[in-house]
């Protein structure tokens, strides 16, 4: 059975519940499939497919922080707060210049509050939001708090009206959102033109698998292109933990953080998670204090990771 993670390079158009049944088609209906965060159909890029045990690790993936390139079109608010979308609400572009762009994207940054777009996946007392509004009804959608730790413009404002930014930003995060809101702070409206996901911490546009509309790729292919579980660990601090220690994850029990081994920094540190490697298998777990000493609390253990490299098992 497979296990890890494969980064592919979805394309427009393509629903991301699609792309796991298409994934799961290719590896084999035994495979355990899911993604480590929804990509509007509507949108490109990056999505992070999980197989087998580290489906349980959605909510790690989730949690990565997220680079996007989004193209707001100037002059037009959208039902969707995208191309997709009918046209709400219009406004004049001819007196926006770059320097108006620049003075409010500050206002974008750190945390803040914000309210999703009517047509998403946000469910209101049992329903979706998108649900709701297509069957003519408002969802009652409350704002929330996110990060966006940047905002940057690319380039000047073309001739058809349409600007180009890159935006990093953290969990529940809706780009559509950004450029609602920004459109409605220059006075002038706005929506996604194109929006294409980046990167999802270390899975990158760049090493993931390119797949077309049909899902056309061979089983050896796709299977090259998975991740092994503890690829986590370039990214998320890892440790090693010794034979008694590691009986003791395995068992769901806490051990002492001075007793396991740094083997990597990690690029991005989640709260408190650290991974642990232990003997073809591996531990998610979280730092915490007992009696004045620091313990590591097992989260998630995923073991025989045999599978991980490409090759089923």
């Amino acid at each position: 059975m497979f296990q890890g993670f494969i980064s592919i390079n979805k394309p427009v158009g393509l629903r991301s519940s699609t792309c796991v049944e298409k994934v799961k088609r290719i590896l084999g209906n035994k495979t355990k499939v899911g993604h480590g965060g929804t990509l509007d159909s509507s949108a490109g890029g990056v999505l992070v497919m999980l197989l087998g045990a580290s489906t349980r690790l959605s909510g790690y993936v989730m949690r990565m922080p997220k680079t996007y390139r989004a193209v707001l079109k100037l002059g037009s608010e959208t039902t969707t707060c995208d191309y997709t979308g009918d046209v709400t609400a219009a406004g004049d572009t001819q007196n926006i210049r770059e320097s108006d762009i620049d003075s409010v994207i500050p206002r974008f940054l750190g945390w803040r509050m914000q309210t999703p777009p009517d047509i998403s996946a946000i469910h209101v007392k049992g329903r979706r939001a998108h649900e709701i509004r297509r069957s003519g009804g408002t969802p009652d959608l409350a704002a929330r708090p996110v990060f966006i730790k940047s905002v940057r413009r690319e380039g000047p404002i073309s001739s058809e009206g349409e600007l180009s930014l890159a935006i990093n930003c953290g969990k529940g995060v809706y780009v559509r959102a950004i450029a609602r809101d920004m459109g409605r702070m220059l006075g002038c409206r706005a929506h996604i033109a194109s929006l294409t996901r980046l990167a999802i911490g270390p899975f990158a546009l760049e090493n993931a698998l390119r797949v077309d509309e049909d899902f056309s790729v061979r089983g050896d292919d796709m299977a090259s292109a998975v991740f092994p579980p503890e690829s986590l660990g370039s990214y998320l601090p890892l440790y090693s933990a010794g034979e008694s220690d590691a009986s003791k994850l395995a068992q769901g029990r806490t051990v002492m953080f001075s007793g396991l081994r740094r083997e990597t920094c990690g690029a991005y540190c989640p709260g408190e998670t650290i991974i642990i490697s232990r003997r073809n298998a591996m531990t998610v777990g979280t730092l915490g204090r007992t009696g004045g000493t620091t313990v590591v609390k097992p989260e998630i253990n995923i073991d025989e990771m045999n599978g991980a490299a490409g090759a089923a098992s």
